[in-house]
């Protein structure tokens, strides 16, 4: 198991190597997408100082769902530009900047 989540384009690269010399065949997009829900969950333990909401993929790559230890939708997090990949790959300290205020704004308000 490959232990980090990564927070960039390098760590990406660098797991993507990690899981090949396993034998597990996978690609750059399915390496950021896991990245990005991995991150958003990070960041959603961390604000409620454990795990107790899930985060989960709406509409593709386009908007990330907040559930309560209920299973209730809290909230929706929405890409800027449509896909979190893409907010991902093309500037990756603004897109983690952006998870952690609209996360942090879910949490704040329920």
């Amino acid at each position: 198991m490959y232990p980090l989540v990564p927070a960039n384009m390098t760590e990406v690269a660098e797991k993507i190597t990690y899981l090949k010399s396993k034998g597990n065949d996978v690609t750059e997009a399915e390496v950021i997408r896991q990245a990005v829900l991995d991150n958003g969950q990070q960041m959603l333990d961390g604000a409620l100082e454990g795990p107790y909401w899930k985060l989960k993929w709406q509409e593709g790559d386009s908007k990330l769902a907040v559930f309560d230890i209920m299973n209730k939708e809290v909230g929706v997090v929405s890409s800027p530009s449509g896909s979190f990949s893409s907010d991902f790959r093309n500037n990756t300290p603004n897109f983690v900047r952006y998870l952690a205020d609209h996360i942090q704004k879910i949490v704040d308000n329920n």
